[in-house]
């Protein structure tokens, strides 16, 4: 057994994130969190863990860090933004410190309430260590249509997505995919690498970002295999479920989204081209950034104004 854990091991790295609010007072988040470590264990007998600095400064992780099995553990304490940003510390700290690993999985650490419970697991003890793709999505479905999740995917990622990048909303209906923001991540590592190094990254929404990285713009279909793994039913932590939680996150999607835009489709002069058409492409290209916009900032409008009647804010 020993043997096959090691052989697992150099293959692949679990890499889960801790809850960014901790689980102090939340038995289920703690039960949840510990679950995942040890089904990590049987792959790895070291998992690394990802924990942000003003998680433990705010004394949230008290319970955690004086835990015996907190030393059984590979616990990275770094600095962070958000949550999408420990995913980024973790990421950089397999591709430094394990360049023999194949694969990388990412498992969220702050599951708060879990429908269907063996499904769930077993689906998710399948997703750690089945996939073979490039990129392996760990796909679920939310039990409330007015949890955070649900209500920042269908009033800002899924509209904001079809505004900036049709085709590639398009193409995540056709994996099928139903939630593009998943923090369920089982990855190549030199696919990772790649999409790390050779494109820009964000703070936030790394799986979006990810997607949008992998579509080819020229044939209209993704660069790599990516594959889509059912989880099953599943909500967060209900403490991010308010207002401004939703309004920031959906912000920070068309932020990424316009700029990405900008990034792929600005026109970069060819040779032979002189200035004075080059100038033409950069006016047809300024003149249809502005129309996406002026949609963009119509999509927001009406999610705050949907969402705030929701919440009953």
């Amino acid at each position: 057994m020993t043997k096959n854990v090691s052989d697992k091991s150099l293959k692949l790295k679990p890499l889960i994130i801790f809850p960014h609010q901790g689980y102090e007072n939340n038995k289920q988040c703690e039960w949840y969190f510990w679950w995942t470590v040890q089904r990590c264990k049987e792959i790895d007998p070291k998992p690394i863990v990802v924990l942000s600095r003003d998680t433990v400064i705010r004394g949230d992780a008290v319970s955690f860090i004086e835990d015996e099995r907190y030393k059984t553990l590979e616990v990275i304490q770094t600095w962070s933004v958000d949550t999408c940003q420990t995913w980024l510390a973790g990421w950089g700290h397999v591709l430094d410190n394990y360049p023999k690993a194949e694969r990388l999985v990412q498992i969220p650490g702050d599951i708060d309430y879990i429908h269907e419970d063996i499904e769930f697991y077993n689906n998710l003890g399948n997703f750690i260590e089945t996939p073979s793709s490039d990129i392996t999505i760990g796909d679920f479905i939310t039990g409330d249509k007015y949890s955070a999740k649900s209500l920042v995917d269908t009033y800002g990622t899924y509209s904001l997505l079809a505004n900036w990048f049709p085709k590639i909303s398009q193409g995540i209906r056709s994996l099928p995919l139903n939630r593009p923001r998943s923090e369920f991540l089982n990855i190549k590592t030199s696919v990772l690498s790649n999409l790390l190094i050779n494109n820009k990254n964000f703070a936030y929404e790394q799986t979006l970002n990810f997607l949008i990285k992998s579509w080819n713009y020229e044939k209209l279909n993704w660069k790599y295999d990516i594959s889509i793994f059912p989880l099953g039913t599943l909500s967060d932590n209900k403490s991010f479920r308010d207002y401004r939680g939703c309004i920031d996150q959906i912000e920070r999607i068309e932020r990424m989204l316009s700029l990405l835009w900008r990034e792929i489709h600005e026109p970069r002069k060819q040779d032979g081209v002189s200035d004075q058409e080059f100038e033409e492409q950069y006016a047809l290209f300024s003149n249809e950034y502005d129309n996406l916009r002026t949609k963009s900032k119509g999509i927001m409008e009406t999610a705050r104004t949907t969402i705030r009647a929701l919440l009953g804010v």
